[in-house]
């Protein structure tokens, strides 16, 4: 492995911290450099690579450590080598005169003629067929539970000066909890942990490193205070994912292992677009991954050649549900503009801008890149402008247009994610919280719905440290939950809405603005908002020309369309319901359209509104009295004016008719 900049950060920390927190990808497999391969078993070396805490001992050993061992609750303490179980023995059984309750490992091998009984240490990983695997991870078959092992530590091992031993505690964010949740023995354990990491700085000797400890957590959340890096005695370094340099490298050791029929076989050194596409399109993916990935490829027959390695992708993130993006057919985009046009009235100039975004979606062609295929999501819009104009209603018809379902919209309401804590309940809580076992809202739905559009409503009131989970959902095409589980993003449509800038002017001098100077005020606005919350790299992110703004509805043709189809709509539930007709006539149509709660303050859903407390309340009073008493009428609903209703007419609910018609 490359002396990557992660590797020089550890050692650094190993060589100024007795007590060091390892956090991130320690999960990951990692790849054993050659010269060291000969020191492994045939069966470990052919594989050409290990887990995390394996990968370190043998760094540990490397470096001159007399003992290095592995440790977890259940294995408990394994060792690199049969060499350094013996000599971990023999220290531990050292007399103590200051420890009363030092527990006795086994018994000293005997010193007389007769052969010496064998050691109670066992091969603990590899079934040995020669002598050499006999040597390889090797422990003690006496029982070293945490406490007790600990306290070999700090009575007997790490006191001698003449032998350094270095500790990989690992899955210790499985059985150590946090600070405040810990019970006696978790506290005792923690007291001699810290009492481990003070003798250490004693044990100094010129020829030989320090003897140092390592724990291992998945995230650093789940560090305990009193261990984190703020202790004097301890240090923290971050393992992360493969690099870009490491996704190659593996790439151009492992291409073979992606065939069956390796005469299909890819060429690193002859495609070397092809190959740079392949390590991008693997940004976030694990080295356990990307050999998965491998197995994967043989199965299916696949291979990373052409467009292969994408579907390849795919398969792994999504499993076998068909790409909906390929399913969209020509003549559907052909024709968007009309199909959105008839969803949403009033907002043709934010169509033609949304319509080419969609059909660049469709091509595959999200960013200007030389790999071709870019992990971001398909297309990113932020729908700004007042309220009730058809932003989330334009959000649903770009769902059923492109995934033939309006369902395939997941919506959530920013206004809810409004305090710092909330984000655990959208990312996720991390481990030792409640509600880790249920996951976030937000990577469930990607889960769930990896094809579809996401709307974030309301995107301002969020606040800021939520909105920064954007950067990386924007950036990468990715999110890691509060489990390190990761989701992408790469299929799906974001959709972010806001009604900043609506109440900054007078909601009349707005509502008299032309579209450009209606665009270039919502611009600013949406602009002077995230500079003002010191998020600019957000706005960065989305584009300013993805920041598409909303007219107000006051096109008398507009509203008639929709005022028609709120009427339409609901007269085909009541319809469907209670077997009776409604009818509305033109001069309530009229109230409906210049009511001063309608289209002029609250758009197309004040209109809604009207007709839900205008006209369903009085229904619904008359339906309950007598259910069956209206089936085959009409209920006609007249509004009684001198004159015909115009715009800026005085309103008088008493002159609302109301009657039953047989």
């Amino acid at each position: 492995m490359s002396e990557s900049i992660w590797i020089r950060n550890l050692q650094n920390a190993l060589l100024l911290n007795p007590l060091v927190m390892l956090h991130g990808n320690v999960r990951d497999l990692y790849s054993v450099p050659d010269d060291l391969k000969h020191k492994l078993p045939l069966n470990v070396a052919e594989a050409g690579y290990v887990e995390f805490p394996i990968w370190l001992a043998l760094d540990f050993e490397r470096r001159g450590y007399d003992v290095v061992v592995i440790y977890d609750s259940v294995d408990e303490a394994v060792f690199l080598r049969r060499e350094m179980a013996t000599r971990f023995q023999e220290m531990a059984q050292r007399p103590n005169a200051t420890d009363t309750t030092t527990t006795n490992i086994a018994s000293p091998p005997s010193t007389t003629s007769a052969p010496p009984p064998k050691l109670p240490i066992t091969n603990n990983r590899v079934q040995a067929t020669d002598t050499s695997n006999a040597d390889w991870m090797n422990k003690l078959s006496t029982s070293m539970a945490p406490l007790v092992f600990l306290s070999q530590l700090v009575n007997q091992v790490l006191p001698n000066t003449e032998s350094s031993i270095a500790i990989v505690f690992r899955y210790t964010d499985r059985y150590f909890r946090f600070s405040d949740r810990q019970d006696a023995d978790e506290r005792r354990l923690s007291i001699l942990l810290q009492k481990a990491a003070a003798i250490i700085p004693q044990n100094r000797h010129a020829n030989r490193p320090a003897s140092r400890i390592t724990m291992l957590f998945d995230l650093e959340g789940a560090i305990p205070q009193e261990l984190g890096p703020q202790a004097p005695f301890a240090g923290a370094a971050r393992i992360p994912l493969p690099s870009s340099e490491d996704r190659e490298s593996f790439f151009r050791s492992n291409h073979e292992s992606f065939f069956v029929d390796h005469t299909k076989a890819f060429h690193p050194d002859q495609n070397a677009e092809q190959l740079a596409d392949i390590v991008s399109l693997c940004d976030g993916l694990a080295t356990r991954e990307m050999l998965g990935l491998a197995k994967l490829s043989r199965q299916d027959e696949m291979g990373l050649n052409g467009d292969h390695f994408k579907k390849l992708l795919d398969r792994f993130r999504f499993g076998k549900r068909e790409n909906a993006w390929q399913k969209v057919r020509h003549e559907v985009l052909a024709n968007a503009a009309e199909r959105l046009r008839q969803r949403v009235q009033g907002q043709d100039q934010v169509i033609e801008e949304v319509v080419p975004t969609l059909i660049r979606a469709k091509l595959d062609l999200v960013d200007i890149s030389k790999q071709g295929h870019s992990p971001k999501p398909r297309g990113v819009f932020f729908f700004v402008g007042p309220t009730g104009v058809g932003k989330t209603e334009l959000s649903k018809a770009i769902a059923e247009l492109i995934f033939g379902d309006a369902n395939q919209m997941t919506r959530f309401d920013m206004s809810e994610y409004a305090e710092e804590h909330q984000q655990a309940r959208l990312i996720g809580a991390p481990p030792g919280y409640v509600g880790f076992d249920q996951g976030g809202q937000l990577p469930n739905a990607i889960l769930e719905q990896p094809f579809s559009v996401l709307l974030f409503d309301e995107i301002e009131k969020a606040h800021p440290r939520i909105l920064d989970k954007f950067l990386q959902i924007l950036d990468d095409g990715r999110l890691t939950d509060g489990s390190g589980k990761t989701v992408y993003f790469s299929e799906t449509i974001i959709v972010f809405t806001s009604n900043i800038g609506t109440s900054s002017r007078p909601h009349e001098e707005l509502g008299g603005l032309d579209y450009p100077d209606l665009v270039k005020h919502f611009h600013t606005e949406v602009r002077d908002f995230f500079i003002e919350l010191r998020r600019p790299e957000i706005l960065n992110r989305i584009g300013e020309d993805n920041i598409l703004v909303f007219n107000y509805l006051r096109d008398e043709s507009v509203r008639d369309t929709i005022v028609s189809r709120q009427i339409d709509d609901l007269a085909q539930v009541i319809q469907n319901r209670f077997q009776f007709k409604i009818e509305i006539t033109p001069s309530f149509r009229a109230v409906l359209k210049f009511h001063p709660r309608g289209f002029e303050t609250n758009g197309a859903r004040g209109v809604r509104n009207l007709l839900r407390k205008l006209v369903m309340d009085r229904l619904a009073m008359d339906i309950f009295r007598d259910p069956n008493a209206f089936v085959n009428r009409t209920f006609i609903v007249d509004y009684d004016h001198f004159e015909p209703v115009k715009p800026g007419f005085e309103f008088a609910r008493d002159r609302i008719v109301y009657e039953w018609e047989s």
